[in-house]
C-alpha cells in the first residue's frame, strides 16, 4: 500500500484557504502606505503591525519575520522601532516583545536574529504557559550586523558598531566597537575617515 502524500496543514475548503492567504498580506499592504520610500519584498511576515514604527526609506528583504509582541505571553507589551534608511537582509528574524530600536543607516545581513525575549531560567518550564524574560535591545546608528549574527535581549550597541558573521552578542558596547565570535568579543576598533 503506498504511503499517503504530504498535505498542507490547512485542510479547509478553498474559501478558507483563500481567506487565510489573503489575511497574511494585509499587514504588508498597510505597511507600504505607512512609511515613505518603504520597500518590502515578498514573503515578509509582520505580527502585531500596530506596534511597528517605521522611518523613511527602509528596505525589508524576502522571508523576514518581524514579531512586535502584543500577545498574552508577553503581557501584551512589545514594540519595534526602525529608523530611516535601515536595510534588513533576507531571512532575518526580529522578535520585539521586549522592545527593540534599530538606529538609522543600520544594515542587517542575511539570517540575522534579534531576540528581545527568552525563556526564564527557572523550574517553571514544564507548563503550558512558561514565563518569558523580556529585555529591550537598542542598536545605534550606522551599525553593520553580519550574516547569521544573533543579538540577545538586554544588548545595547553604540553608533557605528560592526558585528561579525555568526557572532552571538549580549551586553553593552560603546560606539565603533567591532564584535566577533561566539560569544562575541571585541576586536580592533573601526576608524572613520
Amino acid at each position: 500500500m503506498p504511503e499517503p502524500s504530504a498535505r498542507s496543514l490547512n485542510t479547509g475548503s478553498v474559501w478558507s484557504r483563500w481567506v487565510s492567504h489573503f489575511l497574511e498580506f494585509i499587514p504588508l499592504r498597510a505597511l507600504k502606505f505607512s512609511a515613505p520610500g518603504l520597500t518590502v519584498e515578498p514573503r515578509v511576515l509582520v505580527r502585531a503591525p500596530d506596534r511597528l514604527e517605521l522611518g523613511a526609506n527602509i528596505t525589508i528583504q524576502r522571508n523576514t519575520i518581524i514579531h512586535c509582541g502584543g500577545r498574552k505571553w508577553c503581557q501584551f507589551g512589545g514594540k519595534v522601532v526602525i529608523d530611516d534608511h535601515v536595510v534588513i537582509g533576507p531571512d532575518c528574524i526580529l522578535y520585539g516583545a521586549g522592545e527593540m530600536h534599530i538606529g538609522a543607516f543600520t544594515h542587517l545581513g542575511p539570517k540575522v536574529v534579534i531576540m528581545t525575549q527568552s525563556g526564564m531560567p527557572n523550574d517553571n518550564r514544564m507548563t503550558p504557559h512558561p514565563e518569558h524574560l523580556l529585555e529591550p535591545i537598542a542598536i545605534g546608528k550606522g551599525c553593520w550586523i553580519g550574516a547569521g549574527a544573533v543579538i540577545l535581549g538586554g544588548t545595547v550597541l553604540g553608533d557605528g558598531c560592526t558585528i561579525g558573521p555568526n557572532a552571538v552578542v549580549k551586553g553593552t558596547y560603546p560606539e565603533n566597537t567591532v564584535l566577533i565570535g561566539n560569544p562575541a568579543r571585541t576586536s580592533a576598533p573601526t576608524t572613520r575617515k
